[in-house]
């Protein structure tokens, strides 16, 4: 059976989201297809090129997740 790949499997194999059998799949399709190849530098330059960016939610925001996680009664958060 041939395996196709498309973008979203090769992204989480970059990413690191690909579960073993993925890894190894994309692996052996990788060294079987020098297309592949040149898309697979391709995404990792493109990622490579992406600011680093760090979000921070506000702190009443992790609050009332956390308050709701316990049943607590939510509060007001806006006005």
């Amino acid at each position: 059976m041939k395996q196709t790949f498309t973008q979203a499997d090769l992204v989480a194999y970059v990413y690191g989201e690909a579960d073993k059998d993925q890894i190894e799949a994309t692996e052996a399709a990788i060294a079987a297809d020098p297309a592949l190849v040149t898309e697979l530098v391709r995404m990792v330059e493109a990622q490579a090129s992406l600011p680093r960016i760090k979000f921070s939610p506000r702190r009443r925001i992790v609050d009332a997740i956390l308050r709701y996680a316990r049943g607590e009664p939510a509060p007001q958060l806006c006005c």
